[in-house]
């Protein structure tokens, strides 16, 4: 194995530097050693061999006792860990004034002689020793730097600025030192208390100004927020400061991530994207009541069906029913939710099922074979432009009515205790055929609920979740990292956003507020503007947006609507809503057929799926479907 000094531990770098520093003391000996044994031998009239023999306890002590005080007082953290580098110089400056004090105490101490002239030589060469020492000391630093951690003179590597010279951004610090790809440019802290400090000899700047000219002399740089715990309006002030100078923007795990053992300080990721909304985070609630509870969860692999089945998974259920027709989102969500069964020594038993939910005759055997109390209906056809086109409308219809009122149907007929449908935004007054069917869903729903006392039906109506499939987002990020342009429907497209996990709790909040027919709605803050967030999403990955005038940057295009796409969403059909124990859950008022009607309803949609007739599908949206306009 070839030989390679970055391949020591911090251990035997440590050793490494003490050694280094001892024989800096003895090269200091080695100097002034010789001239003092010569005064010494005329004074003595012996030979200058024989004193500059019995000088070596004028080195032993000294330098022992020196290097002893500098690894007490920190002074070796700054190569092995971090340390102010003021401190780090004064401690440095004492520790080469007891190695050069000791040196002219031990020699007026050791040979007795008390003449002025002796007196004065010995302090005077104690504080030239003390000085050579010191510089020698400085110098050692840099070079044990260069020798044990090249990787920071790679001047090809990545410019980072690290936001926050706490604790987190030392430890940030110490695994950028590790790492041959990044260099640590500066910290940036806006606290009083550290300004115009250094760590380990890297500058602290307090202000954006600072921050600005560091981005002119290196473009290429990326801000690291390293403040795991900071409040959530805090972090959101700091990043629009960040945007407004176009830097590239990433952070570290957050709290709750880095005490689960989750990931370290240095798993450096994205930014998250409920940073990116101008809204208070929902803070995630308990669930009650579901220790000893069974639940079925239908499109389990998908986005939302798979967070409700992890926050589930926190209240060790007795059992959880993963249900879905994707052989891979099934396999994939099973396998994760069984490594965190045995991860936590959970006794929830998990059930993966391959299966339709149009499929009867399956559904009833499996709610015959487990005492199911909670079904979360989450399995729909949701892309808006893929359900828009003639050639699967019908297929979609069959999904998410008829699959929904199957599903539905058999709950009741296994006296299931409770019911929830996810919905959404769409389904209000819609203009595409996805959101047609989903409506159509939740008045069917509504309609049935008046009909039974067996199972308790509620719905819970939300809007854009953040990196679910199809989101938008993440097809932004794709596109910013190839350079672009970024695409986006209209200038003035507006929608509503909110988290997966911050959606999914909600809906298991509402499930425990549901008493029969409820149209739950989640409050999702003020609609944003999707221009906005595109711009937002570019500043906030180093990048400008180029204009008109300006060609420069990643170009946002306008492509036009897409079939079905609406200007702006909304989550209320009648206006009216009802505020619940939970301030960001409502409850809506609103109409649904009569049974007789209902009935009617189910026929018609059953005949046109029959008959493949997609235009006779979009008629019956048109007239039992409040607002759609398609």
């Amino acid at each position: 194995m070839k030989f390679n000094i970055n391949n020591f531990s911090r251990k035997s770098k440590l050793i490494v530097i003490l050694t280094n520093d001892f024989l800096l003391a003895l090269i200091c000996w080695l100097v002034f050693g010789p001239p003092m044994a010569t005064y010494i031998a005329s004074e003595f009239s012996t030979g200058i061999l024989d004193i500059f023999m019995r000088q070596w306890l004028a080195f032993v002590l000294p330098a022992s006792a020196a290097i002893i005080y500098l690894y007490t007082f920190g002074f070796y953290r700054t190569i092995i860990k971090f340390f102010d580098s003021k401190d780090s110089i004064l401690i440095s400056l004492i520790g080469s004034m007891i190695f050069g004090g000791s040196w002219a105490v031990l020699h007026i101490y050791q040979f007795q002689i008390v003449s002025t002239s002796f007196l004065s030589i010995a302090i005077l060469q104690g504080i030239l020793l003390s000085a050579v020492f010191y510089a020698f000391l400085n110098v050692s630093r840099d070079v044990a730097k260069y020798l044990l951690y090249p990787e920071s003179n790679n001047i090809d590597a990545k410019h980072i600025v690290i936001y926050g010279a706490g604790a987190s951004g030392n430890e940030l610090f110490q695994a950028i030192l590790l790492d041959p790809t990044k260099k640590l440019l500066a910290f940036f802290d806006e606290s009083k208390n550290l300004k115009d400090r250094q760590i380990s000899n890297i500058p602290i700047l307090g202000s954006f100004s600072r921050l600005i000219e560091l981005k002119e002399e290196f473009p290429d740089i990326e801000v690291w927020l390293a403040m795991p715990s900071i409040q959530t309006e805090k972090r959101r002030a700091i990043i629009t400061k960040l945007e407004k100078i176009q830097v590239a923007v990433r952070t570290v795990p957050s709290f709750h991530e880095l005490i689960t053992d989750q990931k370290t300080m240095a798993d450096i990721q994205n930014l998250s994207l409920d940073d990116l909304l101008p809204r208070t985070r929902v803070e995630r609630d308990a669930i009650k009541n579901s220790k000893d509870k069974t639940f079925f969860i239908s499109g389990a692999g998908g986005s939302i069906g798979s967070e409700i089945v992890r926050q589930l998974l926190d209240t060790n259920p007795k059992a959880i029913i993963l249900f879905d027709h994707s052989e891979f989102n099934l396999f994939r969500v099973e396998k994760e939710c069984q490594a965190i069964v045995i991860s936590k020594s959970l006794s929830t038993k998990i059930i993966p099922i391959l299966g339709d939910i149009k499929d009867s005759r399956n559904l009833n055997f499996l709610f015959q074979q487990y005492k199911i109390d909670y079904v979360y209906h989450a399995a729909a056809y949701k892309h808006v432009p893929l359900v828009e086109d003639k050639n699967n409308i019908i297929k979609a219809c069959e999904n998410n009515v008829l699959g929904t009122l199957n599903l539905a149907k058999v709950s009741i007929d296994n006296e299931i205790p409770s019911f929830v449908m996810i919905s959404t935004d769409k389904a209000v007054r819609p203009t595409n055929i996805m959101g047609a069917s989903k409506r159509m869903a939740e008045i069917l729903i509504q309609s049935l609920n008046a009909q039974t006392s067996k199972t308790n039906f509620s719905m819970v109506r939300f809007g854009n979740v953040l990196n679910s499939s199809g989101s938008v987002i993440p097809f932004f990020i794709d596109q910013i990292a190839k350079g672009g342009p970024v695409t986006l429907t209209h200038k003035e497209v507006t929608r509503y956003f909110m988290t997966i996990p911050e959606a999914s709790n909600l809906v298991l909040q509402a499930s425990q507020m549901a008493e029969g027919g409820e149209v739950f709605i989640l409050d999702m803050g003020e609609q944003v503007k999707i221009y906005d967030l595109a711009r937002k999403l570019i500043h906030l990955s180093g990048r400008s947006v180029a204009s008109e005038i300006d060609g420069d940057g990643i170009a946002i295009i306008d492509v036009g609507l897409r079939p079905g796409e609406k200007m702006y969403e909304e989550l209320l059909i009648s206006g009216e809503e009802i505020a619940t124990e939970n301030p960001k859950i409502f409850k809506s008022i609103e109409q649904f057929p009569d049974q007789e009607t209902s009935n009617q309803i189910i026929m018609l949609i059953q005949s046109a799926i029959d008959n493949n007739d997609h235009q006779e599908m979009i008629s019956i949206f048109h007239t039992y479907v409040e607002g759609f306009n398609r």
